[in-house]
């Protein structure tokens, strides 16, 4: 027990070193995503995605990978699109997308895991995000077209408004320090310093506590790190199956997941994480695609058959997935 100031201080200090390798990746990325969001392309993609049909499914992939949105920001939107009468099926491909990648999530799984793999997640949100976009479309005579998919019918007005009706969807931006000044000063400039400094705090506290998770497993679980590793090193089925699963019922935003694995593996700078693509894919797409505050706004939203199909898909398709890298890598 007199130990335990000792470890609390060795486990800051661990922490502490891995934030500052961390740290300029996060800036970038960070830096990426206020850009966007101060000259608000992500909007501008938004708009054009009710006019294409069938090819709103693409554009609303790519909109989910650049949008700089996190999951529990993108379902709001996706409401107020299907209300403004988008279809369901780039809808989903937008939900699904949106918490598997971003700019940030980019340039932070390029310098926590390696290129190879922040390449390898983008590659599974696009296929995952058309799968779920043209799955949902063929079903849309199934009980899936837009008017069979709201428990009740939403109240029209503006989900910006503070007084709208439905709380869970009612946004909260306009409270946000950048909305605070842009409405005082109009700036661009210091409208983007202050996107930055939202972006750093939700995204680095994202960071912290994959980073905290990690090091309190290692220091106090026995043969914490050998197991964990041992199953992520693994080619085998089973760990894409039990990790997929395992990942459902936690909060893991994509960031969070990665820093949980550079921990583990803590390589050098430029050096390759020696992760199975099956059980990598399995935790780095499983995990963020089924985060919980989305699952309760679907419970407390759409029918029953929505949240169904969107568990089954995001499933589904991170198994499929990871099985496919597996399979191309064992054969090659």
């Amino acid at each position: 027990m007199n130990d335990f100031p000792n470890m609390l201080l060795d486990l800051a200090k661990a922490i502490g070193d891995e934030f500052l390798y961390i740290l300029p990746y996060l800036a970038f990325g960070v830096f990426l995503e206020a850009t966007i969001r101060t000259l608000k392309w992500h909007v501008k993609i938004r708009k054009v995605l009710t006019r294409y049909g069938i090819l709103a499914i693409p554009m609303a992939t790519l909109l989910g990978v650049a949008s700089p949105l996190c999951a529990c920001a993108t379902l709001p939107l996706v409401i107020s699109l299907l209300v403004a009468g988008l279809p369901l099926a780039p809808a989903m491909a937008l939900l699904v997308t949106s918490p598997l990648m971003s700019p940030a999530s980019f340039t932070m799984l390029s310098g926590m895991l390696g290129t190879n793999w922040a390449l390898t997640v983008l590659v599974c949100a696009m296929l995952l995000g058309l799968l779920a976009g043209y799955a949902t479309h063929f079903l849309r005579k199934k009980g899936f077209a837009e008017v069979d998919i709201f428990r009740k019918a939403l109240p029209q007005g503006d989900f910006h408004d503070p007084d709208y009706p439905v709380e869970e969807l009612r946004c909260e931006c306009g409270q946000q320090l950048s909305h605070r000044v842009n409405r005082c000063t109009h700036n661009k400039f210091l409208v983007f310093l202050a996107r930055f400094w939202e972006g750093s705090l939700k995204i680095g506290k994202f960071v912290l506590i994959g980073l905290v998770v990690e090091m309190v497993a290692l220091k106090f679980i026995p043969g914490a790190e050998d197991w964990i590793i041992g199953m992520l090193a693994s080619d085998g089925i089973v760990p894409i199956f039990a990790l997929t699963l395992a990942a459902i019922p936690l909060h893991l935003p994509q960031v969070t997941a990665a820093s949980m694995l550079f921990g583990l593996y803590l390589p050098d700078p430029g050096q390759a994480i020696s992760m199975a693509k099956g059980a990598g894919i399995a935790m780095l797409v499983g995990g963020p695609v089924t985060a919980l505050p989305v699952v309760a706004v679907f419970v407390a939203m759409f029918k029953p058959r929505v949240l169904i199909l969107y568990i089954t898909l995001c499933v589904g398709g991170t198994i499929a997935l990871a099985l496919l890298f597996r399979a191309c890598l064992l054969y090659t």
